[in-house]
């Protein structure tokens, strides 16, 4: 059973006969009626009586013919939604985003795509960069932004990854600390590791903060879950912590400087992601668009004395 044959079969009830019917669907008489015979053949019964100016329903070409008009009803609307879509007149994108670099990054491209897509709903999943990927093997997500992305885990997870810019990495400290009154930058040997605090296990901002420090593992005096965390606790003179510019351009919390770290390592690598074998949507491929526009400027430190 094809779509054409419900929608000729449709037509010919509509227009009373087969003449009008090949009319108004642009195809021949001929092709329109064997194509209505096929379909009785397939149903293995009549649906039409045929006369010589104007055709009659059988009984089960009356059963049929509201089934035939509920599905190509459903088709139309299924073809309007898909049209809609590529016209990005509604629909869902989810983008994924680490969660260092959600609460900075993300608002300006999401509220400039939203102000010119207002029917296309946006989803943000935040969360470390080894379940982000798993989400987007998944499809749970269409693509991610993160931060560091191996040659590993390119091969791993057979992702696309697009560099979208390189920030520096800073160091955050209490106003009072004896580092914070240092006008240069600080070295590498001056920090103090046992006073870092650190994030979690699986975070990319740890990992970076234990390269560009030059240890191992962090001392684990003091960790959590996020930066804004991170950054309440230097501010209240808990310690110290490795922070990316992006942080420091949005606004720091009372009683926290930053300055920067002599180091060419003090940096990372914010990428967009996506899986090498799937498309994006017209949707998803627009937002993509609005993040790849929206790279940002190295900050100047907004704390230095």
């Amino acid at each position: 059973m094809e779509l054409r044959q419900l929608r000729y079969f449709c037509a010919v009830v509509d227009r009373g006969n087969f003449t009008r019917a090949a009319a108004a669907c642009a195809v021949a008489q001929p092709s329109l009626s064997q194509q209505i015979l096929n379909l009785e053949s397939e149903l293995g019964q009549p649906l039409l009586v045929r006369h010589p100016r104007r055709v009659e329903l059988t009984e089960a070409g009356a059963a049929i013919l509201e089934h035939a008009r509920r599905i190509l009803g459903e088709t139309d609307q299924l073809r309007r939604r898909l049209e809609q879509r590529s016209r990005l007149l509604e629909g869902q994108v989810i983008v994924g985003a680490i969660p260092t670099v959600a609460p900075f990054l993300l608002p300006g491209p999401v509220a400039a795509f939203l102000s010119a897509h207002p029917g296309v709903r946006v989803r943000v999943r935040e969360s470390k960069t080894s379940v982000l990927m798993e989400e987007l093997v998944a499809g749970q997500a269409e693509f991610a932004i993160a931060s560091d992305i191996t040659a590993s885990d390119r091969r791993r997870w057979s992702l696309h990854v697009r560099e979208l810019f390189r920030e520096r990495l800073w160091l955050a400290l209490p106003r009072g600390h004896a580092l914070a009154s240092r006008a240069q930058p600080v070295s590498l040997d001056a920090i103090p590791r046992e006073q870092l605090v650190v994030l979690s296990d699986g975070h990319c901002l740890r990992d970076q903060t234990l390269r560009v420090c030059r240890i191992r593992r962090a001392e684990d005096r003091l960790e959590c879950e996020q930066i804004e965390t991170l950054l309440a606790m230097v501010g209240a003179g808990l310690g110290i912590g490795i922070i990316p510019a992006m942080a420091a351009r949005t606004g720091l919390p009372e009683g926290v400087v930053t300055r920067p770290i002599l180091a060419a390592e003090a940096e990372r690598t914010i990428s967009i992601v996506r899986r090498r074998s799937t498309e994006l949507s017209p949707a998803a491929t627009e937002l993509r668009r609005h993040f790849m526009a929206a790279v940002p400027k190295e900050p100047l430190n907004p704390n230095a004395e």
